[in-house]
């Protein structure tokens, strides 16, 4: 204890002594003291944290060296497919000629999710990444730089087609309110002109009875035979107010009969018009740190998260889910291949631009890809592209 005492003492001795040491000191040597005050206040470096980053991608245009370039890409379809050794697609087409353009040797990589691919791409172990990777702000956050964006696309519901049941179509359709509401339209409409007929013509024409309930019945004949424009001319109104009611029940027909077949039309259309509301509280299948997972998020839906396109697709065979939200291009490509399978719900339900992803040190190698683009788009060739994979009509 006393030793401890003691070089307590002499180190607070020490400490109180230091400005009466350097003013004797400064006055010999000025170089010496600067130099000692800078050792004591300076405080102690840390050493710097090294991280493992892929230099600056250099790109040269019109070369003849060869420029070797990894490129991350996952399967998506019908961008990507990787089920043979060379990857094949929208998306594979699309660089390939970039890359023949610029002089570029691709050694493609291969990811199981957008997620992996972007963090392989973060991480340095390739140099850019393509399949269908959303242009988001989030994304752009985090590090990453796109190209001017290549395909437009978007989030869409997929769901099971329905079974096609005669029996039970008739049955449902025969029952519904949307056909129902048409025919008592016009069954209302043909009775209060029925009505107003016999009203002025049964004293004066033998068509009609004295009779009202007999009397407005013929009426109603007379409206619906006019309606239907199948009459026979067997019954018309001989005085002047029945036969002005006659003309313009003629000219409203029009419009009644093409309420009664635009109501039966969006019957037809209603299974494909579904909404989340629709969905509320059902199951709604995703994929895992997508842009789709973000949106069903916020929807009155019971979300079902799954590692690939192929489990959550399964799991809506098997009826696990209700529904899939993923990229509509992909759907779409599915579901026209598979129509007695599956069906798209609605309209897309957000937009999306598709671009190649760089990191944010890339910026040569960016900017010669971003003139590619807009040159190949000039020149039709992204069109040609489209006609190709998605056939020639428009997407979104």
């Amino acid at each position: 204890m006393k030793r401890l005492a003691l070089f307590v003492c002499s180190l607070v001795l020490t400490v109180l002594c230091l400005p009466f040491w350097v003013s004797v000191a400064q006055a010999h040597d000025p170089v010496v003291v600067r130099a000692a005050a800078q050792l004591i206040t300076q405080p102690i470096a840390q050493p710097a944290v090294q991280h493992t980053t892929r230099p600056a991608i250099r790109l040269v245009q019109n070369t003849s060296e060869p420029q070797r370039l990894s490129v991350g890409t996952k399967e998506i379809f019908p961008f990507v497919f990787l089920e043979n050794k060379t990857p094949y697609g929208y998306s594979i087409e699309l660089w390939e000629e970039i890359a023949s353009d610029l002089n570029i040797q691709t050694e493609w990589v291969r990811y199981q999710s957008v997620a992996d691919m972007l963090s392989g791409l973060s991480e340095g172990e390739v140099d850019a990444a393509i399949a269908g990777i959303s242009i988001t702000a989030e994304r752009e956050a985090k590090g990453f730089d796109f190209s001017y964006p290549f395909f437009r696309s978007g989030l869409q519901l997929m769901t099971q087609a329905t079974a096609a049941n005669p029996v039970q179509s008739l049955l449902s359709r025969f029952f519904s309110w949307t056909v129902w509401r048409p025919l008592l339209l016009v069954f209302a409409t043909s009775t209060v002109v029925g009505a107003a007929i016999w009203l002025f013509e049964h004293q004066h024409n033998e068509h009609f009875s004295q009779n009202p309930v007999y009397g407005i019945g013929q009426g109603l004949w007379f409206a619906i035979v006019t309606l239907g424009t199948f009459g026979y001319g067997d019954v018309t109104p001989v005085k002047l107010p029945g036969r002005i009611i006659a003309c313009v029940w003629m000219g409203v027909s029009f419009f009644i009969v093409s309420y009664f077949i635009a109501s039966l039309t969006v019957d037809q259309l209603a299974a494909s018009s579904l909404t989340f509301e629709d969905l509320r509280g059902a199951p709604v299948g995703v994929i895992d740190n997508t842009t789709s997972e973000t949106y069903v998020r916020s929807q009155p839906v019971d979300l079902s998260e799954h590692q690939d396109f192929d489990s959550v697709v399964e799991a809506l065979e098997r009826g696990e889910v209700e529904a899939v939200v993923h990229d509509y291009p992909t759907l779409r490509y599915l579901a026209n291949r598979n129509p007695k399978k599956f069906s798209l719900a609605a309209d897309a339900l957000t937009r999306e631009d598709y671009g190649i992803a760089f990191t944010e040190n890339s910026n040569d190698a960016l900017e010669l890809v971003n003139q590619e683009i807009l040159a190949l788009q000039e020149r039709g060739y992204l069109r040609q592209l489209k006609e190709k994979w998605f056939g020639s009509d428009e997407l979104i």
